[in-house]
């Protein structure tokens, strides 16, 4: 490790462990973990990470590292640096207004078809309601934790478990896309607004409308839904300016 690093603070500080993944895809289970760190502000914006640094904490070559520095920086999370390292990227006010616009026009239309083809006679669909059901209760269970990390990727699982009935992957990886401009304002939403209960109920009834085929009520559930972070999006922007950028 360089002298830069060290004065830096690096990946390796945290001391995390790889979450499991397959054999040879050592850079998804790297770009997992250092997207938790970000995501949880345990890497705040503007801090350098190194990929000799993340290679010797994993126990890996550079490869997967550069790897996993490359898939984050195409979803927003990482600047690189050639020559430098890479830096985990400021919250962008303007990036966050157009990620919400382009993600409500996205699921608003995407839950309105779901509801529309939903088979409440369909064995898959009736297991996909079910695991629907499971990551509600798993929401609850993360809250009764104080696990708002843990809370965001259940939210992330349980609109993905709903959009998937339309099996259309195109729209999945776009709002991926999305969300990955928000899970760092969700989280800080989470842990001081407290509108976990109120998203856990939002949940019970989006799956309710849909699995029912009310189209128009899961779309009008839908925008309400995630009107509750555009709504206290200001805020945050006023509480934390340091962690933001234009």
């Amino acid at each position: 490790m360089t002298r830069e690093e060290r004065k830096a603070g690096t990946f390796g500080a945290a001391g995390g462990n790889l979450r499991p993944v397959s054999a040879g895809r050592l850079d998804v289970g790297i770009s997992d973990e250092i997207r938790s760190r970000i995501v949880s502000l345990n890497y705040p914006p503007g801090l350098m990470i190194f990929e000799n640094a993340v290679a010797a904490e994993f126990g890996v070559s550079r490869t997967p590292v550069h790897q996993a520095f490359m898939r984050l920086s195409h979803e927003g999370l990482l600047d690189v640096l050639p020559q430098r390292g890479a830096r985990v990227s400021f919250l962008s006010r303007s990036t966050i207004i157009h990620a919400q616009y382009v993600r409500e026009c996205l699921e608003a239309a995407a839950f309105f078809d779901a509801a529309r083809i939903w088979d409440a006679a369909d064995a898959a669909h009736l297991q996909r309601e079910r695991r629907a059901q499971d990551l509600i209760e798993a929401q609850r269970e993360a809250v009764a934790r104080g696990d708002y990390l843990r809370f965001t990727e259940l939210d992330v699982a349980f609109h993905t478990e709903i959009l998937g009935v339309l099996g259309n992957d195109l729209l999945l990886a776009c709002v991926s896309q999305m969300r990955n401009q928000l899970n760092r304002l969700r989280l800080l939403e989470l842990r001081e607004a407290h509108h976990e209960k109120r998203m856990i109920a939002d949940h019970e009834a989006l799956l309710a409308a849909v699995s029912a085929g009310r189209a128009d009520e899961a779309r009008r559930r839908l925008i309400t839904h995630l009107k509750t972070l555009e709504d206290f999006r200001e805020e945050i922007f006023g509480r934390h300016p340091d962690l933001f950028r234009p």
